[in-house]
């Protein structure tokens, strides 16, 4: 096995997450640019815009059209994977720590920091279908 290096984010990296079949991977940094590439070779395939501050996490649905991103912006997005376009922004009070898309894709947990006097949170999404 030979190691591939994969080169594209300006600041640190915070999240690393395959896809289900394992031939996407997909990268959180704190350079505000979530990026996905192709796990055999390292190639990058395209970023998603969006984001104000440092990405901490994301979770791609099973059949990889959605990808779920959370932000020390106090957002989390909803992307469409091929496209790079996002679908929709989730707007809370505190950053958004983690995010996970439940099993069938159609509803999706997000936690998020204790911040300004505000306790940490989990909060649920439902009929992500819709977007």
């Amino acid at each position: 096995m030979r190691p591939i290096l994969m080169k594209g984010h300006e600041r640190p990296l915070t999240f690393l997450k395959y896809n289900r079949e394992g031939d996407l991977l997909f990268s959180c940094a704190k350079d505000h640019t979530p990026t996905v590439w192709f796990a055999d070779d390292g190639e990058r395939l395209g970023t998603y815009r969006g984001h104000n501050g440092a990405v901490w996490c994301c979770d791609v649905s099973r059949d990889s059209m959605r990808l779920i991103t959370g932000s020390a912006d106090q957002t989390a997005k909803l992307w469409d994977v091929q496209t790079g376009t996002q679908l929709y922004s989730f707007n809370f009070d505190s950053p958004a720590r983690a995010v996970d898309f439940s099993v069938g894709d159609k509803l999706a947990v997000i936690t998020s920091d204790p911040f300004m006097e505000l306790p940490s949170a989990i909060h649920r999404l439902v009929n992500l279908c819709l977007f």
